[in-house]
């Protein structure tokens, strides 16, 4: 518990911008008693992203957001965390706009559920710490406390780890996704019967390539050990992947556990084209740049 603390409201409705992350890097390392899978990964905000408004009014919490409005949405669940934690029963009504895809390894709800920790600490004052906020994440999501900060970072254990990397080059990406999702925990059910040997993420050659601002090299480390698991499940990540690198990309891989494939071009407009043409084909596309 955070002990007492002294309510004081600053405003009553904000509105946060929840980005979507790509997974620059996944590696698997093991799997812990309680059944978490424990990982390493550089993660990345990009600008594709959904619209969060909070507000203090009306009395009881609110989650409104189309078909996965209510309890169960992870942005709720944060703000019910949040009141709960310090004490507070002001009315809560959240509002979002939603562009992020879902199971998608794009992590719009947990970028959701952090923006409403941010938003509702902001509303009130700032009454938790950074590191306070992060205890609160935890118990919502592996990427949730990503989130609360975002940029490039080295996340690691089972996602609650977060370590500022050196900010990644302007990238311009191009998302796609398939037809269908991935569920995430399906993903790791595959990945756990059909893994190999597991090696850890080279932390030093990735640190070198963001330092030195290298996006062919960025390009050339990207790897996600849940990749071959989810294509399993979704064959059309890999043909996704083929068209994208096809088209010029430097670099194309799967975002978390999909499906969503990303892409590097080598140009802004390059990445436009690339985007139109692959919603030509029939799948949803966006272009996104990195966002810090």
């Amino acid at each position: 518990m955070f002990g007492e603390r002294k309510r004081r409201m600053i405003n009553k409705r904000l509105t946060r911008t929840a980005y979507a992350k790509i997974n620059l890097a996944l590696a698997i390392l093991g799997r812990r008693p309680d059944g978490y899978h424990v990982l390493e990964s550089v993660m990345q905000t990009v600008s594709l992203h959904d619209d969060v408004e909070i507000s203090l009014e009306g009395t009881g919490l609110v989650c409104q957001c189309g078909d996965l409005s209510g309890p169960r949405n992870l942005a709720y669940q944060a703000a019910e965390s949040f009141q709960k934690r310090l004490g507070y029963a002001d009315g809560v009504t959240i509002r979002i706009v939603k562009r992020i895809p879902v199971q998608a390894g794009l992590a719009g709800g947990s970028s959701d559920a952090a923006a409403v920790l941010n938003g509702l600490n902001q509303l009130y004052g700032t009454p938790c710490t950074m590191s306070q906020l992060r205890e609160m994440s935890v118990a919502l999501g592996s990427d949730v406390a990503f989130f609360l900060q975002g940029g490039t970072a080295w996340i690691s254990g089972s996602g609650e780890g977060y370590d500022r990397l050196p900010d990644a080059p302007p990238l311009d990406v191009v998302i796609v996704q398939p037809d269908r999702g991935v569920h995430t925990g399906q993903a790791y059910r595959v990945f756990d019967q059909v893994s190999g040997g597991r090696q850890a993420l080279d932390a030093l050659a990735w640190q070198q390539a963001l330092r030195t601002q290298d996006s062919k090299r960025i390009a050339e480390l990207l790897s996600n050990d849940l990749e071959a698991a989810s294509i399993r499940l979704v064959p059309q990540i890999a043909g996704i992947k083929q068209d994208l690198l096809e088209a010029g990309c430097l670099g194309s891989l799967m975002s978390g556990s999909g499906s969503a494939v990303f892409g590097i071009a080598p140009s802004s407009a390059a990445a436009e084209v690339l985007s139109k043409e692959m919603t030509r084909k029939g799948y949803r596309a966006w272009q996104a740049t990195t966002v810090q």
